[in-house]
């Protein structure tokens, strides 16, 4: 199982160099994005495409990295509850053993 998905990560790999080749090779044109008056540098459209992918994946970890935290504060919070009923469960068994 371990050799079949090397096979397929090794695969998957190869498959977006490909693509990531083939991009920089059929994109070579540049261009000057426009927007509400403002215009870019022209650069070539690749890395415009890659600017736009790495926005992408620095919003998503940034967007992971709040649901995180979100999982740990509540994690921890739910360790304190626990904590505070067993430490009253063990107060009520030894009141209960008492009399």
């Amino acid at each position: 199982m371990r050799r079949l998905s090397r096979w397929i990560l090794t695969i998957a790999f190869i498959l977006v160099a490909v693509v990531g080749i083939l991009a920089i090779v059929d994109n070579r044109g540049r261009v000057a994005l426009h927007f509400l008056g403002w215009a870019t540098p022209e650069l070539s459209i690749y890395w415009w495409l890659v600017g736009a992918f790495a926005a992408g994946v620095a919003v998503g970890w940034l967007g992971a990295g709040v649901q995180v935290l979100r999982a740990r504060a509540g994690s921890r919070q739910l360790r304190r509850d626990l904590h505070r009923s067993q430490a009253e469960l063990t107060r009520h068994k030894g009141a209960v053993a008492d009399n």
